[in-house]
C-alpha cells in the first residue's frame, strides 16, 4: 500500500454518526472457559454477549486498551454459538460473526499450552506479574517457592496477576494454568533478583487534550507506580511489564502529569518523570499495518489508546470503533482510497492517514516460532565416533529430563537433524543452533545437532560433503538405536517417518545429498532446509543434485562472505516442489551469525552495508525454519509464511525476498522446454510487441547467461532494455477462469554485477480476455521488485523473487471477463531502459495451504 499524512479539512469525508463497527471476540473460545474477552470497541461502550441465542446483560466495556473487557460467563459448552455487539449513547453495532465453542483438546491434545511469565525477569518485592500464552477463560496462578501467591480464575490471554505477599529475594517463581481440570505444564522457573535501586525515572507516552488515559513507561517489572496531575495525587497502581495505562478524567492542554515508581520498602523511590498535555492541534493521524485488496478490517500499529478510530473508503465512512482493530462494512478493493482518523473527547485530529490500496500487502501475523507447548529437556550424546546435542519435549526443563508423557501417549514425535559447516575444529560448532533446537522442542519436535568437527579443517571437495552426509545418516541410525534402548529417554518416542533436515554451509550441501543416498529402513525425509549451503558438485563440474520427494527450503544471506555465490539458489532452481519449495534471499545478513559459535562477521564489506544483529539472524532462522518444520512434520498451516501470504511478527521480514513454488499448478512458462522464446510451456505462441526484445538465457553464472549477475541454475527470460511500453504476450490454451486464481511470476531487475543503478523500477502484469479487453496491475501493487543488494563489485546479483497477482485485482477494468482469459501480458512501462529477468510464470488456484 502507499500512504501519506494529509490535512483532514481538505478531504470530503461523509461521516455517519450512527455507524458503529462490531467489536471482536478474542478467539478461540473453549469448553469450560468461564470468561470471554471482547476488544476493539469504542471507549465507554456497553458490550453485550449472546450465547446460543440468549442475551446476557450488557456490561460496561470501559476502555478497549490495554486488553479489552473480560466478561464472566457460565462455563462454556462445546458447540455453543457466541456473538457480541457494542452500544454507545448514539449507535449500536451489528453483531459479530458467530464464534463456535471448541474443545481445547482438538487443538492441544497433549494439554493446554505452557504459560509464560511475560515479561521476565522477576524482581524481589514485585507486586504484579504478567502471564501469557494461556487460553482465555481458564485459571492461572503463580507460585513462589511452591506456595501460591496470586491467582485469576477466568483469565485473559495475557493476564496480570497481583502477588501477595510480594516476592522475596531468591525465590523460585512459576506460573501455572488449567482449563477443564486439564493442567498445562508449568512455566519456566525464574529466580527473583534484586531490583534496580533506585528505579529509573518513568517516562510518558505523549498525552493529548481530550484523552482519558495516560500511559507511563520505563517501569520496572512488578513496581508500584504513583501518578500525580498538577501535583494532585491520583493514586498508586501495581504494574507488570514495562508500562502501565491508567484511566483518568478528561485532560486539558497544558496540564502536568508526574509519575514515580518504587519497589522494596525502605529502598529509594525513583526520580520523577513528567509530561505536559499537548493541545488538540498536535493530535496526529493514526498509523496502520498493511492493507490489501479484500481486507475487511484495519489494524492499527500506533494510535492514542482511548481514541475513536474512523475509517472511510473513497470518502464514505465504513468503520468506527476503538483500536487496535476496526471492522469495516465493506471490503477494500485495489485502488480504493482509505482514510483513517482518530478523535478524542472534544478533539478531532487535524490530520488523516490516506492509503491507496494495493493488490497484495500481506498482514503481519503471529510468529511460527512462538508455539510453546512443552518444557524442554536436553542432553549431549557420544558413541562410536558420533557426537552431538539433542533438545526434546520433556516433563520439565533441564538436562536429561524424562520425555513428556502426555505427548508420548499420543504417539511418536518427529525429529530434525542439523549439521554445521566448516569451521575451526577447536570450536563446538554443533552447539551454535541451540536456540533453534529449543524452539522446535517446545512445540513437540525432537531436534538433534550433529558434531561434524571430525570433518572440519583440512579436506574439502565432493568427498567431504558425502562424508558429512554419511555422518548425518550415522546419527540417524544412532537415534534409531536409542528408540529401541530401554535405558534411553527416547525409547519408543521417535517417528522416523517424519524426519527433517537442516544444514548450514557444507552441512547445507550435505542435507541435500542425504535424501538421495539414505537407505535406513523406516526413515522418511519430509523436508530439508539448506542454510547458506555450498554446492561442491557444481564447483567440480558435476550435476547439481535435484531435491525431490520432499519439501525443500534454502536461506541465502545476501551479505554472505563465505559462500559468496549463494549456491542454495542452484538447489532451489533444480528442486521439484514436493509438495513445495522455498527460497529466502535475505538482505543485510551474513554467513556466520546464524551459528552462535561463529563470532566473525564474514560480510566482505561489513561497514557498507552493515548486517543486522546476530539476534535478528537467529529470529529469521527460527521463524521461517519453524514454519517449514511445523508444516511438514506437524501438519500445521504455516506454509503461508514461506509464500508471503503472512509475515511473522518480531522478525525483520522487510529484508526477506522469497521465491516459492508448489505442486499442482498450471505452468504457463518455466522456459525449460527447449522450445525457444516463441512458445511457452503450454505449447502456445508468445509474441513481442511495441518494441519488446526478449529471449531465453541461463539464469546461472555461466557463459550462456545474459550477464554475470545470475547465480542460480535455471533457464529464464530476459526482457532487454528498450523504450517504455514494450509488451511480451504469452497465450493460454483456450480460455481460463482466473476469478479465483492468482498469477505467480518470479522477477527481478537485471544488474550488471558491478553497481546498483539509482532508483527503483518495476513492470506491469496484464490479462487479456477472449474479447481482447486488457487489464493491468503494477508490480509495485504486489510488493515490488527487490532492489539488488549493494555489496562488493562483481558480487551484486540478479536474484528473482516470486510476485503474486490476485485475479480479482484485475476486475477494475470494465468489460474484462475474468472467466475467459486468453493471454498473460508483461509490460515494461518505466521511463528508464532497464533489463528485467522473469521465470516460472504460473496460474495458481487456492488450496488453503498457504493462505
Amino acid at each position: 500500500m502507499a500512504s501519506k499524512i494529509v490535512n483532514r479539512e481538505r478531504l470530503e469525508l461523509k461521516e455517519k454518526p450512527r455507524l458503529l463497527s462490531p467489536p471482536i471476540i478474542s478467539e478461540p473460545l473453549y469448553q469450560c472457559a468461564i470468561a470471554i474477552t471482547v476488544f476493539a470497541y469504542e471507549p465507554d461502550a456497553k458490550i453485550e454477549l449472546e450465547i446460543d441465542g440468549a442475551a446476557l446483560p450488557a456490561v460496561p466495556g470501559g476502555f478497549p486498551l490495554p486488553d479489552g473487557v473480560t466478561i464472566p460467563v457460565a462455563a462454556l459448552v462445546k458447540d455453543q454459538k457466541v456473538r457480541a455487539r457494542q452500544t454507545t449513547s448514539s449507535a449500536q453495532s451489528d453483531w459479530t460473526g458467530i464464534v463456535t465453542v471448541r474443545d481445547h483438546t482438538e487443538d492441544y491434545p497433549a494439554g493446554p499450552p505452557r504459560p509464560q511469565i511475560n515479561p521476565a525477569p522477576v524482581y524481589e518485592c514485585g507486586v504484579r506479574t504478567g502471564v501469557g500464552n494461556v487460553l482465555t477463560g481458564g485459571n492461572v496462578w503463580i507460585t513462589a517457592d511452591g506456595s501460591e501467591v496470586g491467582r485469576v480464575n477466568g483469565c485473559k490471554e495475557q493476564q496480570g496477576v497481583n502477588v501477595t505477599p510480594t516476592y522475596g529475594f531468591g525465590q523460585k517463581v512459576r506460573a501455572w494454568f488449567e482449563l477443564c481440570k486439564d493442567p498445562s505444564p508449568p512455566s519456566i522457573e525464574y529466580t527473583t533478583i534484586k531490583p534496580p535501586s533506585p528505579p529509573p525515572a518513568p517516562t510518558f507516552a505523549t498525552v493529548y487534550e481530550g484523552a482519558r488515559q495516560v500511559t507511563v513507561g520505563n517501569i520496572v517489572n512488578g513496581a508500584k507506580v504513583t501518578l500525580y496531575r498538577d501535583n494532585i495525587l491520583l493514586g498508586t497502581w501495581p504494574c507488570w511489564g514495562d508500562r502501565i495505562t491508567i484511566d483518568v478524567a478528561i485532560v486539558g492542554a497544558g496540564q502536568h502529569f508526574t509519575a514515580s515508581q518504587s519497589m522494596c520498602p525502605g529502598d529509594p523511590t525513583s526520580p520523577p518523570g513528567d509530561t505536559t498535555v499537548q493541545p488538540c492541534s498536535s493530535l496526529p493521524a493514526p498509523e496502520v499495518g498493511p492493507v490489501q485488496a479484500g481486507d475487511d478490517r484495519i489494524t492499527l500499529t500506533q494510535f492514542v489508546s482511548d481514541a475513536v478510530i474512523k475509517v472511510f473508503i473513497n470518502g464514505v465512512q465504513v468503520g468506527a470503533s476503538g483500536g487496535p482493530v476496526v471492522l469495516l462494512t465493506q471490503r477494500v478493493a485495489r485502488g480504493d482510497t482509505v482514510v483513517v482518523v482518530q478523535d478524542l473527547v472534544g478533539c478531532e485530529s487535524q490530520y488523516a492517514l490516506e492509503i491507496t490500496v494495493g493488490c497484495v500487502d500481506p498482514p503481519i501475523s503471529a510468529n511460527p516460532a512462538w508455539l510453546d507447548l512443552f518444557p524442554v529437556g536436553s542432553l549431549e550424546y557420544a558413541s562410536g565416533g558420533i557426537k552431538g546435542s539433542v533438545y526434546y519435549p520433556a516433563e520439565d526443563d533441564g538436562n536429561n529430563q524424562p520425555f513428556n508423557q502426555r505427548l508420548a501417549a499420543l504417539g511418536r514425535s518427529p525429529i530434525v537433524f542439523m549439521a554445521h559447516g566448516n569451521h575451526s575444529p577447536g570450536d563446538p560448532s554443533y552447539l551454535g543452533y541451540d536456540y533453534f533446537q529449543h524452539d522446535l522442542a517446545k512445540m513437540g519436535i525432537i531436534a538433534v545437532s550433529v558434531d561434524c568437527n571430525a570433518l572440519n579443517g583440512a579436506g574439502s571437495g565432493v568427498q567431504n560433503i558425502e562424508d558429512r552426509a554419511d555422518l548425518i545418516i550415522d546419527n540417524i541410525a544412532h537415534f534409531q538405536g536409542l528408540d529401541t534402548d530401554p535405558a534411553s529417554v527416547f525409547l519408543g518416542h521417535i517417528d522416523f517417518n517424519r524426519t527433517g533436515l537442516m544444514g548450514h554451509s557444507r552441512g547445507g550441501d550435505a542435507v541435500v545429498v542425504v535424501p538421495s543416498v539414505i537407505s535406513l529402513a523406516g526413515v522418511t525425509i519430509k523436508s530439508a532446509l539448506a542454510l547458506a549451503p555450498t554446492n561442491f558438485r557444481f564447483w567440480a563440474g558435476m550435476p547439481t543434485i535435484r531435491p525431490t520427494g520432499h519439501a525443500f527450503m534454502t536461506i541465502l544471506p545476501a551479505g554472505d562472505g563465505d559462500v559468496v555465490d549463494n549456491n542454495g539458489a542452484q538447489f532451489y532452481d533444480q528442486a521439484a516442489p514436493g509438495p513445495f519449495k522455498s527460497q529466502l534471499y535475505i538482505h543485510y545478513t551474513n554467513h556466520n551469525f546464524f551459528n552462535r559459535q561463529w563470532a566473525y562477521n564474514d560480510s566482505l564489506n561489513y561497514t557498507q552495508p552493515p548486517v543486522i544483529a546476530r539476534f535478528d539472524h537467529e529470529r529469521i532462522l527460527s521463524a521461517y525454519g519453524c514454519a517449514l518444520f511445523r508444516a511438514t512434520l506437524l501438519g500445521h498451516n504455516t506454509r503461508g509464511y514461506l509464500a508471503e501470504y503472512r509475515l511473522p511478527a518480531g522478525v525483520m521480514h522487510q529484508h526477506v525476498y522469497p521465491s516459492y513454488e508448489r505442486e499442482k499448478v498450471t505452468i504457463v512458462d518455466n522456459h525449460e522446454d527447449g522450445n525457444t522464446i516463441n512458445k511457452n510451456s503450454l505449447g502456445e505462441p508468445t509474441s513481442q510487441l511495441a518494441g519488446m526484445s526478449a529471449d531465453e538465457y541461463q539464469h546461472a553464472h555461466t557463459g550462456l547467461a545474459y550477464n554475470t549477475s545470475f547465480y542460480g541454475e535455471s533457464m529464464g527470460m530476459v526482457c532487454k532494455p528498450g523504450r517504455p511500453g514494450r509488451v511480451f504476450r504469452s497465450a493460454l490454451k483456450g480460455t481460463v477462469n482466473l476469478s479465483k486464481a492468482e498469477i505467480w511470476i518470479r522477477a527481478a531487475e537485471v544488474t550488471d554485477g558491478s553497481n546498483v543503478p539509482g532508483g527503483a523500477t518495476g513492470f506491469k502484469l496484464g490479462l487479456e480476455d477472449a474479447s481482447g479487453v486488457q487489464a493491468w496491475v503494477d508490480s509495485d501493487e504486489v510488493g515490488g521488485l527487490p532492489r539488488p543488494y549493494d555489496r562488493n563489485p562483481g558480487m551484486i546479483k540478479t536474484m528473482l523473487k516470486t510476485l503474486r497477482f490476485k485475479g480479482e485485482c484485475f476486475k477494475q477494468e470494465r468489460g474484462l471477463e475474468l472467466r475467459k482469459i486468453q493471454a498473460i501480458l508483461i509490460q515494461c512501462d518505466r521511463k528508464d531502459e532497464r533489463a528485467f529477468a522473469y521465470d516460472d510464470l504460473q496460474i495458481v488456484k487456492s488450496t488453503g495451504q498457504e493462505g
